[in-house]
């Protein structure tokens, strides 16, 4: 009887590690490290601005890039034709991952709420602050990641 309770431990430990990886969603292999000098701001890049072909965002889809100043996951999304904007990928309720848009809302696994897809808007909690949106530009056939806006 104590094998069953100790492969049920370990099975569940095992199960709590990839719910913690879900949950926090970052990359942090990426991330720039800190350091002790005083950042301007809090989105300043630290590397190229991340860019994809505007072809692979159609109208009511979504690509995934990472904001460079932190290693975070953002959806370049096209709510409306020719109309691009970034929204993070992480819900500012617990900071789990929210799915790729669909339907158009941003869907969070970990606790239900959902993001309005063309402005990061709540449109259903528990999270109660909209998704850190960022500027994106078109520049011939690509759309570059621009800083995080207040």
């Amino acid at each position: 009887m104590d094998g069953g309770i100790a492969a049920v431990a370990i099975g569940g430990a095992g199960l709590l590690t990839g719910s913690l990886t879900r949950t926090f969603g970052r990359d942090k292999t990426t991330a720039p490290k800190q350091s002790a000098a005083p950042v301007a701001t809090p989105s300043a890049p630290a590397g190229p601005a991340p860019s994809v072909a505007a072809a692979s965002v159609p109208v009511g889809g979504s690509a995934q890039v990472k904001d460079p100043a932190t290693g975070d996951a953002v959806y370049i999304v096209q709510p409306k034709a020719g109309q691009y904007c970034g929204l993070s990928a992480v819900c500012t309720h617990s900071g789990c991952a929210v799915d790729a848009p669909k339907n158009g809302q941003l869907y969070c696994p970990c606790h239900g709420s959902r993001f309005d897809a063309a402005t990061g808007a709540v449109v259903n909690g528990p999270a109660t602050k909209p998704l850190a949106k960022y500027a994106v530009t078109k520049s011939g056939d690509k759309l570059n990641l621009g800083p995080q806006q207040s």
